[in-house]
């Protein structure tokens, strides 16, 4: 942990061999992201957050500021975690603003058709 993260940085550890959590670093030193194993969007230290794991630094997430990040962050504090449509990725491209993925679109395209076809057949 001697590495030195900014407010508003996007970090992640590695889980489950290949895939990443990710989360942004506050003013106070802290992560916040969205975790499953926590339900939903948490603050921790950077040592709760790596679990022993690297850390690893993603640069150019953003031209936001590092306040405003950090704000839209906690703001979020106590929302759901959701695999699809609110994860650690969908989050931290929220607070950095970042466009949506085609991915991102296309799973939002299949939810809302859900959402129709599921609604249409309840009535």
């Amino acid at each position: 942990m001697d590495r030195q993260f900014h407010p508003g940085d996007v970090v992640s550890i590695r889980f489950g061999g290949v895939l990443r959590h990710y989360g942004v670093v506050t003013s106070g030193g802290r992560v916040i992201s969205n975790s499953r194993k926590h339900e939903g969007v948490t603050e921790q230290s950077l040592a709760d957050f790596a679990d022993g794991r690297p850390i690893k630094l993603h640069t150019g997430a953003s031209d936001a500021h590092h306040l405003e990040v950090e704000a839209r962050a906690r703001r979020a504090l106590g929302a759901s975690y959701r695999l699809a449509g609110s994860n650690c990725g969908d989050f931290v491209g929220h607070v950095h603003k970042r466009k949506p993925t085609v991915t991102q679109v296309g799973r939002a395209a299949v939810m809302a058709l859900g959402d129709l076809i599921g609604n249409s057949r309840r009535r």
